[in-house]
């Protein structure tokens, strides 16, 4: 007679040695951006969205650039985050909060100097962008963080969710850790609201092999156990798909998808045990055929990635530009 033995996830261990697990993990100001740029030019070779992989580059690239001449910005006042520790709100709620027009100017900058690196089609999309007022930048941004498609255009709606990102992590880097704290729906981000892009296993002195959801628009990355679906927060029918059919341990890739029974959404989940160099939003992108994979058993995601914007069939034609960068 065989005796079955649990295996314990890594906060399960760290629980019984009486090891504190981090909360939060907040990206370091001078590499947010860099790091996922480096990350998308070292998938692009010889990978089927090449061209696209390297223009993410590029805007990553200019995103680091304005991050790093954020001019500073209000954040909430001690008596607001206050109210929203006590009522378990996120402190910098995407839905309410009134954004600063200077990311606009941050936006417009970031475009001018995109436009310069590109040209074709991919120019004239950018350099439209630019030349727009920021009544339009406005407009398109409560439509995107809202998930209105109907409305949006598609070929620009990157370049807006970049710009946004760019403001948020700002917002989050001034707000700082201690003022971050665990939330009544811990499926979505504790410092704006935000869905999560993936998930990453993280390794080091103090998370190694801890699971964190990454915010899809500020890019703090919050922690959440493993085996535990991170939509409905089931831990009956969790499992795991991945492309990795027939490979080697050694060849095989650092992104699974981690599906859930119950609520039939799915996530993914990027080892840094397999790959120290992932990057949420740059694998979830380079690894779109999971996604077809996992879509064609009728599951859905609950990530978000602002590099690649999915349309509304009824709206209005607009080519995305994912598919220019195809051509």
């Amino acid at each position: 007679m065989s005796t079955v033995h649990k295996l314990l996830t890594p906060e399960e261990i760290a629980s019984k040695g009486g090891a504190k697990i981090p909360f939060l993990h907040l990206p370091e100001r001078a590499d947010a951006f860099a790091s996922r740029a480096r990350r998308l030019r070292s998938l692009a070779p010889g990978h089927a969205l090449e061209g696209y992989l390297e223009f993410m580059a590029l805007v990553a690239d200019q995103q680091q650039v304005r991050l790093d001449n954020m001019p500073p910005v209000a954040i909430p006042r001690p008596e607001a985050l206050d109210r929203s520790h006590e009522h378990g709100m996120p402190p910098i709620d995407f839905s309410t909060h009134a954004r600063d027009v200077g990311w606009c100017d941050s936006l417009r900058r970031m475009l001018r100097a995109i436009a310069a690196e590109t040209e074709g089609t991919t120019h004239d999309v950018v350099a439209r962008l630019e030349n727009s007022p920021d009544a339009l930048y406005e407009a398109q941004a409560s439509k995107l963080l809202a998930g209105i498609t109907f409305g949006l255009d598609i070929a620009t709606a990157p370049l807006i969710g970049a710009g946004l990102q760019v403001y948020f992590t700002h917002l989050a880097l001034a707000l700082g850790q201690d003022a971050i704290r665990p939330i009544e729906v811990p499926s979505v981000c504790p410092c704006c609201g935000s869905r999560p892009t993936a998930s990453i296993a993280r390794v080091g002195s103090e998370a190694i092999g801890f699971r964190f959801l990454h915010c899809s628009l500020c890019s703090t990355e919050w922690h959440m156990v493993r085996v535990k679906c991170t939509h409905c927060e089931s831990t009956k029918g969790i499992s795991y798909l991945s492309l990795d059919d027939g490979k080697s341990e050694a060849r095989k890739s650092p992104v699974l998808a981690e599906t859930c029974d119950e609520c039939n959404h799915y996530l993914k989940i990027c080892h840094m045990d397999r790959d120290l160099h992932v990057d949420p939003c740059a694998d979830d992108l380079a690894t779109l055929a999971l996604d077809l994979l996992v879509t064609e058993d009728g599951r859905e995601p609950w990530g978000v990635n602002y590099m690649l914007v999915h349309g509304d069939p009824d709206a209005p034609p607009s080519q995305p530009l994912l598919e220019k960068e195809l051509r």
